[in-house]
């Protein structure tokens, strides 16, 4: 702004230094004459020889302002600078008005008061004139001294009274004049001033008009969209954008003979003539059209097309074009996203469900019944938990094709959940159909999965509901395949069943349950029961496991094979499994000074515990509020934590080793673990699950099984417990097979805390025969 105002006075200056130049040539010819007229007037006074010597001198003077003016104008621009020029014309200033001054200096006729008056008006004149052409308030003081001086002089020598109050008058006009000139120099600056910042205010706007048309024709021409100007009649193309000459492929002067009908697909004349009939009765409508344009190579592509009239001077159409094939594409991505699940291709959940509807209605037309089945995959949380998600996907990806490759082209999977696939199986007549088919599925999941290489098991359940038999809501169905689903699963996994109305009642009765389960830690209606672990060998106790029980006030007690895979569907095992954490060791805490013994126990640890990251601060804890030791807790762990070759759940297992606390392997040979995991994973104590112990003396096959399971964990170096033993011959048996502990109703039933106290002051247990049913693990 300040380099702008700087700018303004300058071209301020310069104006008026060139406008005192320009005028001086006609006050100087001006001066010439009237000086000339005077001298005439009063040669009748003085002696025309005299007047001639001053004249002359005039002249000289008269003749170099004009010389300097026309030396201004050649070199006005040149290495000279605008004070030089103006201080150039103050001088010429000072030499005319000292000459016309001197005058009446040396010619003053006072003889004659005609003649006197005259002579005072002639510099009265001069000076009242160069008021509006000097604009140099300098030059003008010279100007006007120079020419009033002599006369106040000669005023003053008189001594008259009208004389002397006449040369007064004449010093006040003097100081009128100067202050007229200030105020009209002032007037003149701030006109030019205004004029200037009008018309640098004018410059600016024309040229940001300029660049906004500019940026406008750029914007139009290099914008993506297509735009054509045609001819309101014949649909000619007058004028095109880059955008229509990139998009088309056609050059530009070919437009020139390209009609809009040749350019819109699917438009002859009439239905054009149709489409711009809006912009033929309002000129400010705007039509937009949906369809294909041609390019030039005969290929077609969706657009969005906006048509505009014009009719200034010959009416023509404006066309804006919009190449809309992402959106289009977008557009059926989104219907893809809304209908499909993204991993495995498969129709997802919520189309399935409006699906639903139209395969129904087409079973009811033709008489016919539709299966639904509902398909979980097995074990696939501890999957995805324990080898990361990119393998659960791949898993989820695989399973997707071995559903696929067992289907008939009319019928329909989906992935409606997690793990959870429904398939809808129509033209069903028997039953047997459905059966089928979920036969061949179990078959081709008992495969395992091959991951990076490596073996993942994951077996399925399934769960079938039959159309119209069990209901003709798709709703209902799916609660009901659901039911049965869990059922499956319930019964061992790895199977199917078809939904009855008994599993209906068992499912009501599995909502009570966890109505109550849901509040049962907060009610205090758990409690924990201790199962002793004997040594073989003298019969004294080493220790206990811990074995949770529940009792409702409503339901009674329910049995921990119904309660707890319930908690873990709840997301409920991690506060129950805290809770039965620290009231274990807290009641361990005592048993240490009413035994010799080293005296553990044991805490069984569910899988959703281990995919908890809390687990090591909730063992640290319940370790430091009871006192217990670490080495006298021991973490009983399934075999489904060694499926998966996890770091993570390696990690946490060697930390809790670190720790001191005891691994145990429970229930071992009942699940998918290969044996050579256990070289990696630092377990200690390997517990032989009670099945194997159940039928030892009466099938081979047992005993053979758990001769292997021994003399592996011997190569290992692990200690062994054998559970479920019931009778002499089992512990013979584990005996001569150097088992040293043992457990089961042979013992002691899993007996409260108090009555466990009670064991551990008779020193050793040799045998109980008062098994509890009840109570069995």
């Amino acid at each position: 702004m300040h380099d702008q105002h700087s700018s303004i006075e300058q071209r301020i200056e310069i104006d008026r230094v060139e406008q005192l130049y320009r005028r001086s040539v006609t006050t100087t010819l001006a001066i010439f004459c009237a000086s000339s007229v005077y001298l005439l007037f009063i040669a009748k006074v003085f002696p025309w020889q005299d007047l001639l010597s001053w004249y002359t001198v005039l002249l000289v003077v008269l003749l170099g302002r004009l010389v300097l003016y026309r030396y201004y104008t050649r070199h006005q621009n040149g290495s000279h600078s605008l004070e030089f020029w103006l201080n150039a014309f103050r001088l010429s200033i000072f030499a005319v008005g000292l000459s016309l001054g001197s005058l009446n200096l040396f010619f003053f006729p006072d003889q004659s008061v005609a003649y006197m008056l005259f002579a005072i008006a002639f510099p009265f004149g001069f000076t009242a004139a160069s008021l509006t052409i000097l604009l140099d308030y300098f030059s003008f003081a010279l100007y006007a001294f120079t020419l009033l001086l002599p006369v106040i002089i000669q005023l003053g020598k008189s001594g008259d009274q009208a004389y002397l109050g006449t040369s007064l008058l004449t010093i006040v006009l003097i100081f009128f004049f100067l202050k007229f000139s200030k105020r009209y120099i002032e007037n003149y600056y701030f006109t030019m001033r205004l004029r200037y910042e009008n018309k640098t205010l004018v410059e600016e706007l024309m040229e940001e008009k300029n660049k906004l048309n500019n940026r406008m024709a750029r914007i139009l021409n290099d914008s993506s969209s297509e735009i054509y100007v045609a001819d309101a009649n014949s649909f000619l193309c007058l004028q095109v954008n880059r955008g229509a000459i990139e998009n088309l492929g056609y050059a530009e002067h070919e437009f020139l003979k390209i009609n809009l009908l040749d350019i819109f697909v699917n438009l002859d004349r009439h239905s054009f003539i149709e489409l711009l009939a809006p912009l033929a009765k309002d000129p400010r409508e705007i039509v937009v059209h949906h369809g294909y344009n041609r390019r030039k190579d005969g290929s077609n592509y969706p657009i969005e097309a906006r048509f505009q009239m014009s009719s200034n001077d010959a009416p023509i159409i404006v066309v804006s074009v919009q190449d809309v094939s992402e959106r289009k594409e977008w557009e059926q991505k989104l219907i893809y996203q809304a209908n499909y699940d993204q991993l495995t291709g498969l129709l997802n959940r919520h189309y399935m469900q409006s699906y639903m509807t139209s395969v129904f209605a087409r079973a009811r037309r033709q008489r016919q019944k539709v299966a639904l089945l509902f398909m979980d995959l097995d074990n696939f949380k501890d999957i995805n938990d324990s080898l990361g998600h990119d393998t659960g996907d791949q898993i989820l990806i695989q399973t997707a094709d071995r559903v696929n490759q067992m289907l008939r082209e009319t019928d329909t999977p989906a992935r409606t959940g997690g793990d959870e696939f429904t398939i809808l199986i129509e033209q069903v007549k028997e039953t047997s159909h459905a059966e089928v088919v979920a036969e061949k599925l179990i078959e081709v999941f008992k495969k395992p999965f091959i991951v990076n290489g490596k073996e993942v098991h994951a077996t399925a359940s399934i769960g079938i509901s039959i159309y119209p038999d069990d209901s003709t809501s798709h709703d209902q169905l799916m609660q009901y395949a659901d039911i049965a689903m869990y059922q499956a699963k319930k019964d061992g996994r790895n199977n199917y069943r078809f939904f009855s109305i008994e599993m209906r009642r068992l499912s009501e009765e599995q909502m009570v349950l966890a109505n109550h389960l849901r509040y049962a830690l907060v009610n205090n209606e758990f409690f924990i029961v201790y199962q002793p672990k004997i040594d073989i060998e003298n019969g004294r106790i080493t220790g206990a496991e811990a074995l949770l029980r529940w009792n409702n006030p409503k339901l009674g007690e329910i049995s921990p094979n119904v309660f707890i895979p319930l908690a873990e569907n709840m997301g409920l095992v991690q506060d129950i499994g805290r809770w039965v954490l620290q009231k274990a060791c807290l009641e361990a805490y005592g048993w240490q000074d009413l035994s010799s013994e080293k005296l553990q126990v044991s805490v069984n640890v569910s899988p959703q515990q281990f995919r908890n990251d809390n687990l090591i601060e909730d063992v640290k804890m319940a370790l430091g509020s009871s006192g217990l030791g670490n080495a006298h807790l021991e973490l009983e762990i399934t075999e489904s934590l060694l499926l998966f070759d996890s770091k993570d759940q390696l990690d946490l297992l060697n930390t809790l080793n670190s720790m001191g606390v005891i691994l145990a392997l429970d229930d071992f040979g009942t699940g998918y673990s290969s044996l050579s995991y256990l070289k990696r994973f630092p377990v200690r104590v390997l517990k032989i699950d009670r099945t194997f112990i159940h039928d030892l003396m009466e099938n081979e096959n047992s005993q053979a099984l758990v001769k292997a399971i021994i003399a592996m964990a011997k190569s290992l170096k692990l200690d062994m417990v054998a559970e479920g033993v019931e009778n002499v011959e089992q512990l013979d048996f584990l005996r001569q097979h150097d088992v040293m502990v043992a457990q089961g109703y042979f013992f002691s039933p899993p007996v409260p805390a108090e009555k466990f106290r009670e064991l551990l002051t008779l020193g050793s247990l040799k045998s109980s025969r008062q098994a509890d049913p009840v109570h069995r693990k």
